[in-house]
């Protein structure tokens, strides 16, 4: 991945974490690989997810409302690092290319826009 690639993904995730500010919590997880659904699961149902891919390996887990990447071959597993349980917030595994996004209904809020 090119420097500028990298610059847009922070900037996307970046806009995803102040929008999980204004957001109730999820429904479903959907776990892309490589920018393609890989699984899409409900929140309310624990499960445990490993993914296999050229890139890596990541294990994602669904346990009481809360998703988490548990274990990853990723170097410097930053991944590992946090939780989540609300509508768009996500969780992102740049070398395995592996991303989690939380989706449900956002709380209706005043603003438009967020920049």
């Amino acid at each position: 991945m090119k420097k500028a690639d990298f610059i847009v993904l922070g900037f996307v995730v970046g806009l995803l974490l102040v929008w999980g500010a204004f957001t109730s919590g999820g429904e479903k997880v959907s776990i892309y690989v490589d920018g393609e659904v890989y699984k899409t699961l409900s929140l309310k149902e624990n499960a445990k997810v490993k993914i296999e891919t050229e890139y890596g390996k990541t294990t994602v887990v669904i346990d009481d409302g809360r998703v988490y990447i548990k274990e990853t071959s990723c170097p410097n597993k930053l991944c590992q690092k946090g939780e989540i349980s609300k509508a768009g917030q996500s969780i992102v595994c740049l070398p395995n290319r592996v991303s989690v996004l939380v989706e449900g209904k956002t709380k209706e809020t005043e603003a438009d826009v967020l920049l």
